[in-house]
């Protein structure tokens, strides 16, 4: 466990304290959430189905504001932050979702330009118009997924594998400072999800990128994360080292009552008074 002194050090790229939300209807998903999230690492959140893991991956990408508490990404207030706020701030977050989120009839470049569609102006991205250094990063974040060669295929033409390499090089392409990935694997077969998984995490600290997935594979989390939380029932129950998430926690965290793994929490990934 790192001291008070050098943890203080630490930049921390997402900062949530005290995080509650529930939707109109009134379910409560996410329960008083303390989380940081330092530069560089690689966390991963793992929970039984309905913890409120996409719900928190929304809320660290601005798309959703908190009932109650606040969220910090990249040091701005998004819980209170207007709309074209969050636009501008979402330039530097990238996304990668288990659905794809690519437009399927137009092609592999295209797609990878709409990551770049942030800093262009409205009147030339409408008209698919971009400039030709925002081509040329697009073509090398598709080399660098292994996807050069694709370049005017149409998505709807790909595999599930390939859908999900151009939506890492979409990503790439915006040159963000933290990758959100939410359940990116849950629709590819077992190889496929590794490789996937290998390049998201190679390509991330290739660029010095801050990734936070969402994953439903312990084993995954266990292989390419240093960090796990656990949550369940909208609550952070365990906070900790990948290799230190045994099966005895895994059990815990997966079937048991207890609200709190007992003396497995974090103390460190307390939000910041």
């Amino acid at each position: 466990m790192a001291s008070s002194g050098a943890e203080a050090q630490r930049e921390f790229v997402a900062v949530l304290k005290g995080v509650s939300h529930a939707y109109d209807f009134g379910t409560m998903v996410l329960r008083d959430i303390d989380l940081r999230v330092a530069r560089g690492e690689r966390v991963a959140i793992v929970g039984p189905s309905g913890a409120g893991k996409s719900t928190l991956m929304r809320m660290l990408n601005g798309l959703l504001t908190p009932t109650a508490g606040e969220v910090r990404i990249l040091g701005e207030p998004v819980s209170s932050m207007p709309e074209s706020g969050r636009r501008l701030l979402r330039r530097r977050v990238g996304m990668v979702f288990q659905e794809f989120a690519l437009v399927e009839r137009l092609t592999v470049l295209l797609n990878v330009l709409i990551g770049r569609l942030g800093y262009v102006a409205e009147v030339p991205s409408l008209l698919r118009m971009f400039p030709q250094d925002d081509v040329l990063k697009a073509r090398a974040a598709l080399q660098e997924v292994g996807l050069g060669a694709l370049e005017n295929r149409l998505v709807r033409n790909l595999s599930g594998g390939q859908k999900q390499r151009v939506a890492i090089a979409r990503a790439i392409a915006q040159e963000p400072e933290v990758i959100l990935a939410d359940e990116p694997t849950a629709n590819l077969d077992v190889r496929t999800a590794d490789e996937v998984l290998k390049l998201l995490v190679e390509t991330g600290v290739r660029h010095g990128t801050t990734l936070i997935l969402n994953l439903h594979d312990v084993r995954a989390a266990r292989k390419y994360c240093e960090r796990i939380v656990g949550v369940r029932g909208g609550m952070v129950v365990w906070d900790g080292a990948a290799n230190a998430f045994d099966d005895e926690v895994v059990e815990k965290v997966f079937y048991s009552d207890d609200t709190a793994v007992e003396g497995m929490t974090r103390p460190s990934s307390k939000a910041a008074p």
